[in-house]
């Protein structure tokens, strides 16, 4: 199973058109892809038309009951078939919200490996709501990035339905520079490279980190300067 990240219409995403890394690079070399997913996505396959039809009444109930905690009503392209893709890995992305809440708690000792953060004290600290954090758009197990500019986190249904945290894909582009100022103040070349090779499940914490950061970074800039949602998909 594979964790990755979208950014582009909903449309694209919900009627099955688009392809994740594994499947363009299966394409690319003649092979059959087959993918294992977490939960049942029986709904990501439909009629463009309709699909986007719900995806608006959804975006447009969703702001509706946003109201005067937005910024403007939420609205984006869902004529485009434009997007970008790409695969963190659960590790990866896990790692990443590690990096980010032991920079926030340095009293806290960092593991050097990955580690389920669930039960982590720095993670502990640092995802609760009503905590203080500088990464709320990393740290709080959000699946929506929306295209406004917006620095809280919040539970809503999403166009299939579930419940599902949402944040600012702004806030997320600044957060993640922001923990790049805090602990590698990389260059942009430097960034670049970290996500070239995976570096598997039992790599260092920060390795794990950095290869997520990379492929975030790279997704949250798209999102913005294209003003489009970013999503996780598992």
């Amino acid at each position: 199973m594979a964790l990755d990240v979208y950014a582009g219409p909903l449309t694209v995403y919900y009627s099955g058109q688009w392809e994740n890394i594994g499947q363009a690079e299966a394409r690319k070399r003649g092979f059959e892809y087959h993918q294992i997913r977490l939960r049942d996505e029986s709904d990501a396959v439909g009629d463009p038309e309709t699909v986007r039809r719900m995806v608006v009444d959804w975006r447009q109930g969703l702001s509706n009951a946003l109201g005067d905690n937005l910024p403007s009503r939420l609205d984006w392209d869902e004529q485009t078939e434009d997007y970008m893709t790409a695969r963190p890995d659960f590790e990866g992305l896990g790692a990443l919200i590690l990096w980010a809440s032991y920079a926030e708690h340095p009293d806290l000792p960092r593991p050097e490996q990955y580690v389920d953060f669930a039960e982590d004290p720095a993670y502990g600290r640092s995802a609760p709501n009503d905590a203080q954090s500088h990464f709320p758009a990393i740290i709080r197990e959000t699946e929506f990035w929306l295209p406004a500019d917006f620095e809280f986190t919040f539970k809503a249904p999403g166009p299939n339905g579930d419940a599902v945290m949402f944040s600012s894909a702004y806030g997320l582009f600044r957060q993640l520079r922001k923990l790049n100022e805090m602990t590698w103040q990389a260059d942009q070349q430097t960034i670049q490279a970290w996500s070239v090779d995976w570096p598997g499940a039992s790599a260092s914490l920060e390795a794990l980190a950095k290869y997520a950061f990379s492929d975030m970074v790279a997704v949250a800039s798209y999102a913005c300067t294209k003003r489009m949602p970013i999503k996780l998909d598992y």
